[in-house]
């Protein structure tokens, strides 16, 4: 990753993670709408519900449902279904396999303000609806008009009586077959809410006012109890918690809304946003930018020396350049062969030896530089023959 791109990365992670943080700390209107589903908090959703059902019924694990009942793998074995929603309808297809498992001794809990389709005519079931209100801008449900209900099992009766909103439990039975249904609550004493239905070996119960199974009413220490020893007939069986019939099904506010209600879809968005995570951590340490070629550092010596040779060559002063190339020839001798400086004989005889060079070539290029050492002045023609002396010398020399 080059460091243009970075750049772009980190600024999209960052405008990701504000916008998260944004939408985590900004607070959330209350949501009164329906929905029953046990993944909901908001006040009429199911959340508390579902989660505590494993009290009701000890030993028996809750199971979820999300296909519809024809798709449900019924054996022999006895199981409780629980249907919560604001309305219920159920075709004829429908409608036999459930009474088909409640003859072999499965029961049914089906709690909705309205209640229709082939299973309710087959039970000679007719809801008598005030299709309750909600008005999301009071502070409280508890300030309206309240209703009590109550149970006909002197056991789970209330002496006080439950009491909810009038408009939440205006619904009520209005006809159903006596001679097969058990009457087991009321609103008021006087509407039948709640029933129980003998079908072969098993039960059917129908209650019509799903809103006291909601979160809003089982957090309340008053209410809660209501909701739990209405689900208190079902036997100890297995039980399967409907989410395939519940209202808004399969709708969706936002495409990442469907997305994490996939679990294959979920499940590859978490991998995708952590390896571009893993990619940014690790991406930018493995990759480098390219090293630059680095050259040995160049002799100029001896273009140095031309230079200043062709300096002092154009302008005329011969024997100041004859002095700089004696200082360059006496240092050379100094480090290279480690002659003294003064040309005489002794000089002559360890450079012969030392550089490998004939004793009277030397001798004769030491003599001429003892000539011109000391001069103020000296032609063109001396400074070419000594130069040329000094250069054969650097070349023929054996270091």
């Amino acid at each position: 990753m080059n460091k243009s791109d970075r750049k772009y990365y980190i600024g999209l992670l960052v405008v990701t993670l504000v916008a998260i943080i944004i939408r985590l700390l900004r607070p959330s209107p209350i949501d009164w709408s329906e929905g029953y589903s046990a993944s909901e908090k908001k006040p009429f959703g199911t959340f508390i519900l579902f989660n505590e059902l494993n009290e009701l019924i000890p030993g028996r694990d809750i199971e979820t449902n999300f296909s519809p009942v024809f798709e449900l793998p019924f054996d022999s074995s006895r199981t409780n279904l629980i249907f919560i929603n604001s309305a219920l309808t159920f075709d004829e297809f429908e409608t036999e396999i459930l009474l088909q498992k409640v003859a072999s001794g499965s029961s049914i809990f089906i709690s909705a303000w309205t209640f229709e389709g082939s299973l309710a005519d087959s039970l000679n079931i007719v809801f008598q609806s005030g299709f309750p209100g909600i008005n999301p801008s009071i502070s409280s449900l508890d300030s309206l008009l309240q209703r009590r209900v109550n149970f006909s099992n002197p056991q789970l009766r209330s002496s006080s009586k439950w009491e909810f909103p009038s408009g939440l439990v205006e619904t009520y039975i209005s006809r159903f077959d006596t001679a097969k249904s058990t009457v087991l609550g009321k609103v008021e004493a006087k509407r039948v809410n709640f029933l129980k239905y003998d079908y072969g070996d098993g039960q059917i119960f129908i209650h019509s006012n799903p809103f006291v199974f909601t979160n809003y009413f089982l957090r309340d220490i008053d209410r809660y109890d209501y909701a739990f020893k209405a689900l208190s007939y079902l036997p100890r069986h297995r039980t399967l918690w409907d989410e395939y019939y519940k209202i808004g099904r399969q709708q969706f506010n936002s495409p990442m809304a469907y997305v994490a209600s996939q679990p294959g879809l979920s499940t590859a968005w978490f991998i995708g946003i952590i390896g571009l995570i893993v990619y940014l951590i690790f991406g930018s340490k493995r990759k480098q930018r390219i090293i630059p070629e680095l050259h040995p550092i160049k002799n100029t010596s001896v273009e140095f020396a031309q230079t200043i040779s062709n300096l002092y060559l154009n302008n005329g002063t011969h024997a100041e350049l004859l002095n700089k190339k004696l200082l360059f020839f006496k240092e050379y001798l100094r480090s290279n062969l480690g002659i003294s400086t003064n040309f005489d004989q002794s000089d002559v005889e360890q450079t012969a030896q030392r550089s490998g060079l004939d004793t009277v070539d030397i001798e004769d290029l030491f003599s001429r530089l003892r000539a011109v050492e000391s001069a103020t002045e000296i032609t063109t023609e001396q400074l070419k023959q000594i130069t040329d002396q000094i250069d054969w010398f650097y070349k023929h020399t054996q270091r």
